[in-house]
């Protein structure tokens, strides 16, 4: 193999990256549940950000709708930075019932394959028994892995 040949083909991989990253974005968000609720997107258009009023053991649920312009199927890791006395109950990629795709990756992490187009995902939380009632602020990060091409 020549260095031109190698070169080729680092480029090639890099523009997948860059085409995954790109397909992503948080389109719109809104939040139900809770008493006073504020929700924002990221400037990049992959992160949102949810500060909610609530008392204890309440939920509410939060759901984002993520837009997969690529051609194909995208992996995308979602994480969730919830204060200790916030739980994250559920979160579905399929609200209409035509079958859960999400898994549990790590603590505060799970990961999905968004089909093209508009998917909104609802994502579950509760607020703990014991939790003094107050504001808390919820991060949701969206990272895309890679595209089934």
């Amino acid at each position: 193999m020549t260095a031109t040949q190698g070169l080729d083909a680092a480029s090639a991989s890099g523009q997948v990256d860059v085409q995954a990253e790109r397909a992503l974005t948080v389109s719109d968000v809104s939040v139900a549940g809770g008493d006073a609720t504020f929700s924002r997107i990221g400037d990049d258009n992959t992160k949102l950000q949810v500060a909610i009023e609530a008392n204890n053991g309440d939920a509410f649920e939060v759901e984002p709708t993520i837009e997969n312009s690529s051609a194909d199927k995208l992996a995308v890791r979602i994480i969730v930075g919830t204060p200790d006395v916030i739980t994250v109950e559920d979160i579905d990629d399929s609200p209409s019932g035509d079958g859960d795709t999400v898994v549990q990756s790590d603590t505060d992490a799970y990961v999905t394959k968004l089909t093209p187009g508009e998917t909104t995902l609802e994502l579950l939380f509760e607020i703990s028994d014991v939790a003094t009632p107050g504001a808390r602020d919820i991060t949701v990060d969206f990272e895309p892995m890679s595209t089934d091409n």
